[in-house]
């Protein structure tokens, strides 16, 4: 489960018990964007997934790693309460809110089922070309 571009992308990565992936993105929101893609190709192949619901949340942004994480979980929370798996993920952080959009069906996970976004390990930092990147570990 790899799409690598030089400007945005994720990579999964070995971990002894649970699932993790490195995230990079021109920007904190297309790094958030790279992670929600990244946490549901670990589910599910992400061009199976349609994004015909469309839905939108609002989040508040204390530092950058308690976002990501608080993103991660709330996408995960929508897909437990509404049988959805998404594809798309659009991300807009703006001061202190972080506003996104995302689209994806109905749909269960054929791949693995993920729980949570951890904070173990999880490091958010800027390269020195610009970029931002991330490795997250979830519980599987």
């Amino acid at each position: 489960m790899n799409e690598q571009r030089r400007d945005a992308g994720f990579a999964e990565i070995e971990h002894i018990a649970d699932r993790a992936v490195r995230v990079w993105g021109a920007s904190p929101d297309r790094l958030f964007e790279q992670a929600g893609r990244a946490m549901f190709a670990l589910m599910t192949p992400l061009d199976s997934i349609r994004p015909c619901r469309r839905h939108e949340i609002h989040l508040a942004v204390a530092d950058l790693e308690t976002a990501l994480i608080d993103w991660l979980n709330e996408l995960l929370f929508w897909r437990e309460t509404q049988q959805e798996l998404y594809s798309q993920f659009e991300v807009k952080i703006q001061g202190d809110r972080l506003h996104a959009h995302f689209a994806g069906e109905p749909a269960q996970p054929t791949l693995a089922v993920i729980k949570a976004a951890t904070f173990h390990n999880l490091r958010v930092e800027r390269d020195g070309a610009g970029v931002w990147h991330a490795t997250i570990v979830f519980d599987a």
